[in-house]
């Protein structure tokens, strides 16, 4: 059994990439908005192939919409209201979007949040927040939408550069609870090449069925292609390496405003014993 690589840096922890994405990082021009603070997760773990998303209890998110309920600012001493608008699609939302400035970079020397994963697009950005600090605002948030999804190769991620727009999840919730665990199989959301296959040996079943002797049943044909228990063939599905992204859409706790999307992502490498391992890992959020 594999021990769990927690993606939380910290003593012991995950090893730095001396490489790292190229332009992920944001130049040193602090005039530009910055990515905006969050917090919505309390961690994310590896262990033998399942993804673990521990959501926070309570989560927050800066924004400069001026039309938010007083109510959902966080220390607010306003009656928070418990009835909740229901949710949009999760497919766009009305926050702004687009990962701000991809200068050159790279993950080694990207700054880091409370998690330690790097943030995608972040410099100092003294100035826009000296200028700008009144204009931003920290709300509590409910979590609208959550997807996972299998983004590629590193080579194919690197030519998409994704920013935290949402992808074609392989996996999705709606409304989850804060403070709930979520657990997803890494290996079902790379499986694709392998559904093909099983397509293609149930097409041969369907042939052999067509073409019985006399003597032959439809059951006798259907067990003699189903492999043996200890055939390679039967073997259990692996996840592939490459990245994966969580994805969640954030909105004011009534539901009244669409915060939209934003993204943790990581790149995960097999391990010489075969388990996979975080080389890099991402925090991918617009501004605020």
């Amino acid at each position: 059994m594999n021990r769990r690589r927690f993606l939380r840096l910290g003593g012991g922890g995950l090893a730095i990439a001396t490489g790292g994405l190229a332009g992920c990082l944001g130049g040193d021009d602090s005039d530009d908005p910055p990515p905006r603070k969050a917090e919505v997760f309390e961690d994310v773990s590896i262990a033998d192939g399942t993804m673990e998303i521990d959501l926070a209890s309570q989560p927050e998110v800066e924004s400069t919409i001026d039309n938010v309920d007083e109510s959902a600012i966080v220390g607010s001493l306003l009656p928070i209201g418990t009835a909740r608008a229901g949710s949009r699609s999760s497919g766009s939302g009305s926050g702004k979007s687009g990962a701000t400035g991809r200068g050159s970079g790279g993950y080694s020397s990207a700054p880091t949040g409370r998690h330690g994963w790097a943030i995608y697009g972040a410099h100092s950005h003294g100035n826009w927040r000296e200028e700008h600090g009144d204009e931003t605002q920290m709300y509590t948030a409910a979590l609208g939408a959550l997807g996972v999804a299998y983004m590629g190769s590193n080579t194919q991620y690197r030519t998409s550069s994704p920013g935290p727009e949402p992808t074609d999840w392989d996996q999705e919730w709606h409304d989850p609870d804060p403070g709930t665990t979520l657990e997803v199989d890494l290996a079902a959301l790379t499986s694709d090449a392998a559904l093909g296959t099983e397509a293609g040996s149930a097409t041969g079943i369907e042939n052999t069925t067509a073409s019985l002797s006399e003597n032959e049943t439809a059951s006798d044909a259907g067990s003699a292609a189903e492999p043996e228990a200890g055939d390679d063939s039967a073997s259990a599905l692996t996840a592939d390496e490459g990245w994966y992204r969580v994805g969640t859409r954030l909105e004011s706790p009534d539901g009244d405003t669409d915060f939209g999307w934003q993204a943790a992502d990581f790149k995960l490498d097999r391990t010489s014993t075969g388990g996979l391992t975080v080389d890099e890992a991402w925090h991918v959020r617009p501004e605020p």
